[in-house]
C-alpha cells in the first residue's frame, strides 16, 4: 500500500512539476496525494474511486467557472450607471440557486456512487479530508499573504 500511495505522490508532484498551470496542478498533486494517504485505500479500491471522483472534480470546476462568470456579469454590471432592471435581478438570482443546486446534486451523486465501491468509513474520511485539506490550503495562503 505504501509503494502504491509513494508511486501516486511520485507521479502527482511529477506531473506539477513539469505543467503549465505550475500552482493549480501543485494543489491537485498535493489534494490527490493527501486524499490517497487519508483514505488508506488499497489498489483496487482506487481504481474504482479516482475516475468517480475525478469525474465529480470535473464537474465541480466547471460549476465554479460558471458561477465566476455570473459574479463577474453582476460586477460590470453594478458598474453601469443603470445597473442591473428587476427582471436581469431574477435571472441572475435564479441562474446562482441552479448553479448551487447542481453542485449540491453533483456532491450527492458522488456519495451515492462511493457507496457502491468503497466502505463507508471511507466515505466518511473523504469528507474529514476535504475539510482538512481545504483547512490546510487556506492556512498556506494567509501565512504566505502574511510575509508579503
Amino acid at each position: 500500500m505504501k509503494k502504491i500511495v509513494l508511486l501516486i505522490c511520485f507521479t502527482c508532484f511529477s506531473i506539477g512539476a513539469f505543467a503549465q498551470h505550475g500552482s493549480r496542478e501543485k494543489i491537485k498533486a498535493f489534494k490527490i496525494a493527501y486524499i490517497t494517504e487519508k483514505l488508506e485505500l488499497t489498489s483496487e479500491e482506487a481504481q474504482l474511486f479516482w475516475p468517480i471522483y475525478n469525474a465529480y472534480e470535473e464537474t465541480i470546476r466547471k460549476l465554479r467557472s460558471q458561477e465566476r462568470k455570473l459574479i463577474k456579469s453582476i460586477r460590470e454590471a453594478s458598474d453601469t450607471p443603470t445597473g442591473l432592471n428587476d427582471k436581469e435581478v431574477e435571472d441572475t438570482i435564479d441562474s446562482f440557486l441552479e448553479i448551487e443546486e447542481q453542485k449540491s446534486q453533483s456532491r450527492k451523486k458522488l456519495i451515492i456512487n462511493l457507496k457502491k465501491t468503497i466502505p463507508k468509513k471511507k466515505i466518511l474520511k473523504l469528507i474529514k479530508a476535504e475539510a482538512d485539506f481545504h483547512k490546510r490550503m487556506l492556512a498556506r495562503i494567509k501565512g504566505r499573504r502574511k510575509r508579503h
